[in-house]
């Protein structure tokens, strides 16, 4: 019987190490505003997030603040996104292979309302001259042409043009390039079939 009582005990206070140390949160790195890559990353871009996690080894812990701040973003960090050890470093490796960016100037009222580094969209032609596409040219109006947001610049006039800077494959460059007017369409994150 006291054996009993005595493993009853021991499981009783495993339980409550268990549940006690689930609810542990650990103070780690996230990303309070986007960064382009090859950027320095300034103590402002970072904020202090607390998680609870299983593998630290995939964030950046809070404690490290120093060991960032100066240095550069690898790949462009959106903002609310944890911050990985990957993504920093002394110089961008950026866009990966089989990869471009391609800065694309956008109307100002023609930029989609909150467009930030990280959605996915597509380019697409727009109207050109006389504002209207007719039956005939429908069909030979390129495709979509699907990418990801590096980072928005936007007019420092509500009358010019803003610049979107964005992610696509090598192999669109030249399609992307000569899209007449294009146009940003914001694709959500399950987004399979473009316009």
């Amino acid at each position: 019987m006291a054996l009993s009582l005595a493993g009853m005990l021991a499981i009783g206070a495993l339980v409550a190490w268990l549940l006690g140390t689930a609810g542990e949160r650990v103070p780690v790195l996230s990303v309070a505003r986007p960064v382009a890559a090859g950027q320095v990353i300034e103590a402002a871009d970072l904020r202090v997030v607390r998680l609870g996690i299983d593998d630290a080894s995939q964030v950046v812990p809070a404690e490290k603040r120093g060991a960032v701040v100066g240095h550069r973003a690898v790949v462009p960090l959106a903002a609310s996104t944890l911050l990985g050890p990957a993504q920093v470093g002394t110089a961008a490796a950026y866009p990966p292979a089989g990869k471009a960016q391609m800065v694309v100037a956008v109307e100002e009222e023609m930029l989609p309302a909150g467009i930030t580094a990280g959605q996915r969209i597509a380019l697409v032609p727009g109207a050109g001259p006389g504002g209207r596409v007719g039956a005939d040219e429908k069909d030979k109006l390129p495709d979509p042409l699907v990418g990801v947001v590096s980072a928005v610049s936007r007019p420092p006039a509500a009358s010019g043009k803003g610049a979107v800077t964005v992610l696509l494959d090598a192999a669109a460059v030249r399609s992307a390039a000569q899209l007449a007017d294009p146009r940003i369409a914001v694709l959500g994150p399950q987004a399979t079939e473009v316009p």
